[in-house]
């Protein structure tokens, strides 16, 4: 456990410029400071819609879904692949369920930057041919996020590839997300009472909330919505517990964007539930069948389509009761496709590209340190 003492033992004034997010010695969350001029260089060729929702009265839907590859991740995926051509990488490594691992191939695409994508063996095959018509290399490594996340920084360590990872570890995932509370300000004209958000450990919530301190001085209640077959978060909240620990059960869920069970970096998730706290938030769960339903609705009365795991922000803002306007992110557009006949990028030829390394030899002695 990290103690505040640990934590004044450690300086941090230059970590998180330099991209780092997480202390190696004492495993803080470093932010970026908050800045109060406006506007941050992303991915989005555009800022986002928000919509009036017909579903609740001031119910406002910011729709992350028009976006390049239809998914908030590429404001992330914008930045960092920006500042690893800024530290002149000559390739990068992403682990992610698909949501991140396409951003990432998109960005990389526009900056000419080689990708090598660790996913779980469940991704949808839809994204799997995403990533190959993005020019991406694609790896296999177990059956959630955990063992990939392993992997890409065992791989960043031995290697000058740059990792791009979508949770607290990069500074810049949550300070990139500070644009979808600029936006947000800028277009309902007032800060919100709440904002709220489909979660796997919560850069986007925080990241809108701070977006939304720079230009307005407010703090926001942050409402954050897990699937129920796979929310460490929620069931933290639930139980009043001070950290959030693994998920151990298997999975039950095929919201694959957020049911991520945290092993390995549940301190990250720590301090998002505590900013959730001290909002006055909460973070709740719903079964896949309530997420089905809210998605179907959605659709229905206002025209919106968006992939499952989103539906969980959408039912986190429903479930808040308040005066005042609600903004729920919607993380995520309905499943994208590729173009037919979309050819994987082989290891090797990425490895030539990229890398001064024999990858295969690094991804070979990654395997041999892990528990049997």
């Amino acid at each position: 456990m990290t103690t505040a003492s640990d934590r004044q033992t450690c300086r941090h004034d230059d970590d998180a410029e330099a991209g780092i997010g997480v202390c190696p010695s004492c495993r803080s969350v470093i932010l970026r400071p908050l800045r109060s001029e406006a506007g941050i260089e992303h991915g989005a060729a555009f800022a986002t819609p928000l919509v009036r929702s017909r579903l609740a009265e001031n119910l406002f839907l910011k729709w992350e879904g028009a976006n390049p590859t239809g998914t908030f991740k590429d404001r992330i995926m914008g930045i960092l692949v920006a500042e690893a051509v800024a530290r002149s990488a000559p390739g990068a490594v992403v682990a992610s369920s698909g949501n991140a691992a396409v951003a990432a191939a998109s960005a990389a695409a526009r900056r000419g930057l080689p990708l090598l994508a660790l996913v779980p063996t469940n991704i949808p095959d839809t994204r799997r041919a995403m990533l190959s018509s993005l020019g991406a290399a694609v790896m296999e490594v177990g059956h959630h996020p955990a063992a990939a996340y392993g992997l890409a920084r065992f791989i960043a360590r031995h290697t000058r590839l740059a990792e791009l990872p979508s949770t607290f570890h990069a500074s810049g995932a949550e300070y990139a997300c500070r644009s979808i509370g600029h936006e947000i300000v800028d277009q309902l004209g007032e800060p919100p009472d709440a904002l709220a958000a489909a979660v796997s450990v919560g850069p986007v919530l925080v990241g809108s909330g701070s977006g939304i301190r720079e230009r307005t001085g407010r703090h926001v209640t942050l409402l954050g919505g897990q699937a129920a077959g796979c929310s460490p978060i929620a069931a933290a909240f639930a139980t009043g517990a001070a950290q959030v620990t693994a998920w151990t059960d298997p999975i039950d869920s095929t919201a694959t964007s957020i049911a991520d069970p945290l092993i390995g970096y549940e301190h990250e998730a720590t301090f998002f539930l505590d900013r959730v706290r001290a909002s006055g938030g909460f973070v709740h769960a719903w079964p896949d069948g309530d997420l089905l339903d809210a998605q179907r609705e959605l659709l229905a009365v206002d025209g919106i389509g968006v992939e499952m795991s989103s539906a969980a922000g959408l039912l986190a803002a429903l479930d808040h009761r308040t005066t005042g306007p609600v903004v729920a992110i919607l993380t995520g557009g309905l499943t994208r496709t590729a173009p037919d006949g979309s050819q994987p990028v082989p290891i090797d030829e990425f490895s030539h590209r990229a890398s001064q390394h024999d990858l295969q030899e690094v991804i070979e002695t990654w395997h041999r340190t892990q528990p049997s």
